[in-house]
């Protein structure tokens, strides 16, 4: 079941409006994931002594933000991202 799961697709654009969202399982825990890493990125301050530079941790965000793309882009179901109405 588990190589079944991973050959689907993870993201799938929306039923109405523009965009793109998890539609699996992995697509929820990978989004999950990435939340709980900008939020741990964010309060780097706050555990480590000195804190690092701003533009180190803005470095990191930046290189999640474009992991996660890379990630949707891999995973997505392929259909073009337009206006969506629903079933019509």
């Amino acid at each position: 079941w588990w190589s079944e799961l991973m050959k689907k697709p993870w993201f799938g654009v929306k039923a109405y409006g523009i965009g793109i969202g998890p539609k699996s399982l992995p697509g929820w825990l990978s989004m999950f994931a990435y939340v709980a890493a900008m939020v741990g990125v964010s309060t780097l301050g706050g555990w480590l002594n000195p804190p690092p530079p701003s533009w180190i941790v803005g470095a990191i965000m930046l290189a999640l933000t474009v992991g996660l793309f890379v990630l949707i882009g891999l995973k997505s179901d392929g259909k073009p991202w337009r206006w969506r109405w629903g079933g019509r």
